[in-house]
């Protein structure tokens, strides 16, 4: 088994404390130790450190180097420029397949949260042990548990069988992320899961996919392969790779492919794909504020605060997000979460690169 980690993300709508430099995934967002630290740990008991590969931006590969020190370097591939998830787990695939010809691999973003990492274990050898039966492609898919707005969601058909007492399912379709509305009825409809973003298959099986369902991209990665062969991977994925279609993974190949299968997963996740999402995780006071650092809140509700720099007081406010970080200060209502990523654009329209 091996492990691919993409640590790519820019980690926009977490401004102003997720950079350019230093995005979310390199951040102690929960905890001490960073997304990504959090994540590698999290396999560290399936796996040995030289089956984890991570997939990370040029830019921040000395930054990953001193956080992964246990892991070899060449398991640290370096992307000149960010092509989406096809193109990060096709150059990945063909690293796995060439150390294993007959290798699984599990695909992890980087920068979720997960607090039953026991059954996160369990559900991943479950799949890798699915995986090995035949070149099936599995995703993880979330228990929905509220009708939620911000993920996409898997519709998931009749069971197929039982590995190590997980049930595994035909996948249907993909939807993307729906409105309230149309997310209540498929929280009502009970057999749509929030689609995670992990995966588990065969290096030789994604492959043979991208090779029916995105004959461009794949033809490039054989051009890489030649590069991998003769040990001159560095300059291969610095020739290449720039021009490789840049695609999303769901889009790309599991929307058209007809082995998809998907195993509930109910580990205790949560994407952390914007600040709002942090009143699911930090401790609430008695009026629903979640906090981070020192915070006063008078007569204020529902309101998602981070302040290390300084005291910060609320008062008579209700559903704000307010970031406060060394050279930046971030002021929103909490509908808006989803729209902070927009902030960049305009930063760089006023020629204010030092803010991003």
């Amino acid at each position: 088994m091996y492990a691919v980690i993409m640590a790519g993300g820019k980690g926009t709508r977490f401004w102003p404390r997720s950079r350019q430099k230093r995005p979310k995934q390199l951040l102690n967002i929960v905890g001490r130790r960073s997304m990504l630290q959090q994540t590698v740990a999290r396999i560290t008991s399936l796996l040995p450190p030289e089956n984890i590969i991570v997939v990370a931006g040029e830019d921040h590969g000395k930054e990953v180097h001193n956080q992964l020190a246990e892991l070899p370097k060449e398991n640290i591939i370096l992307e000149p420029v960010g092509r989406n998830t096809a193109a990060c787990i096709g150059l990945a695939a063909l690293l796995v397949q060439q150390r294993d010809s007959a290798a699984v691999m599990a695909v992890l973003p980087a920068d979720h949260l997960i607090t039953d990492e026991e059954l996160f274990r369990a559900t991943l050898r479950a799949a890798v042990a699915r995986a090995r039966l035949q070149p099936a492609l599995i995703t993880l898919g979330i228990r929905a548990t509220t009708a939620e707005t911000g993920y996409g969601y898997i519709e998931a058909g009749e069971q197929v069988d039982t590995v190590q007492n997980h049930g595994f399912y035909k996948v249907i379709s993909f939807h993307e992320k729906p409105d309230r509305e149309r997310a209540e009825q498929y929280l009502e409809q009970g057999n749509f899961f929030w689609n995670s973003g992990m995966f588990v298959w065969q290096a030789g099986a994604i492959l043979e996919a991208m090779s029916s369902h995105l004959p461009g991209l794949y033809s490039d990665l054989q051009k890489l392969q030649s590069f991998l062969d003769t040990g001159d991977s560095e300059d291969g994925i610095s020739r290449i790779y720039p021009d490789l279609e840049s695609i999303s993974i769901d889009y790309g190949v599991m929307e058209k492919a007809d082995n998809v299968l998907m195993i509930p997963a109910d580990f205790g996740w949560n994407d952390l794909g914007t600040w709002a999402s942090m009143a699911q995780i930090w401790p609430k006071d008695d009026q629903n504020n979640v906090c981070q650092g020192e915070i006063m809140a008078l007569d204020s509700r529902q309101n998602v605060v981070f302040s290390r720099q300084k005291l910060c007081v609320l008062l008579g406010v209700d559903d704000l997000i307010v970031v406060d970080t060394e050279d930046a200060l971030l002021v929103c209502p909490v509908h808006k979460a989803q729209d902070i990523g927009k902030i960049l654009d305009v930063i760089r329209q006023r020629g204010m690169e030092e803010y991003l």
